[in-house]
């Protein structure tokens, strides 16, 4: 896992560095670059693919958000956390798809929960889910899967890419899936949490531009479980 952490103040980078320390299960297989601005991380963001980046908003010269706007015209794949004292640029950050948006100064155990979150969120883009097909088994990146519809008793997976049908029950998928970030918005559709992108009256309007229905059976259960993602409580 390599993992860069940009931040102006270097008393802040050394306790990110610290808690990711503490965070991550298997350190030894963890690489961790430090760099004190954006150009500095965009220079070396040029040879290096991060899979996380922690980055400071507020910073002189390139600042945080648009730091991010450039790493994303080249990956859109990296976990992107931002660092902030000012929640007004949570909306901003939508632009570049930030994973999370941790505020300065808070308690250490609420960064420690906050941090095994985002490692989480790691290891869940590494995960798949096996299809079994007529000639051959896919395995789907779980991180790419939008959402499960069930349609004549066969289940469609439709990905950011592709969909693919196949026979099987969707409980079987909403039990397999239920510690990954999915769950049910209605008896037919199985979601992933993190696509969500407005959860509205009736119906999930999702990041790839699918509506999703939204029962009233499952909607309390959603609003909670998307506010407890975003906020990674």
């Amino acid at each position: 896992m390599k993992i860069a952490v940009c931040d102006d103040e270097k008393i802040f980078s050394d306790m990110i560095c610290g808690l990711i320390n503490k965070t991550v299960k298997d350190i030894s297989a963890c690489d961790i670059s430090v760099f004190n601005s954006g150009e500095a991380l965009l220079l070396a963001y040029a040879e290096n693919d991060f899979d996380i980046i922690f980055l400071d908003i507020e910073m002189s010269g390139i600042n945080g958000m648009e730091t991010a706007k450039e790493i994303r015209k080249k990956n859109d794949h990296t976990i992107i956390v931002f660092f902030t004292s000012h929640q007004e640029f949570a909306i901003e950050g939508y632009e570049v798809n930030a994973f999370r948006f941790l505020v300065k100064n808070q308690p250490e155990f609420i960064y420690e929960k906050q941090f095994r979150s985002i490692m989480d969120e790691y290891s869940l883009k590494h995960k798949t889910f096996e299809v079994p097909t007529k000639n051959k088994t896919i395995f789907f990146p779980l991180n790419d899967i939008v959402y499960f519809e069930v349609i004549d008793k066969k289940i469609i997976i439709h990905s950011k890419d592709s969909e693919i049908e196949y026979c099987g029950k969707l409980s079987d998928a909403e039990k397999e899936l239920q510690n990954d970030n999915f769950m049910k918005a209605h008896k037919s559709f199985l979601i992933n949490i993190s696509w969500i992108d407005t959860i509205n009256k009736l119906d999930v309007s999702m990041k790839n531009n699918d509506t999703v229905p939204l029962s009233r059976k499952y909607k309390k259960d959603v609003v909670e479980n998307y506010i407890s993602y975003m906020t990674g409580r």
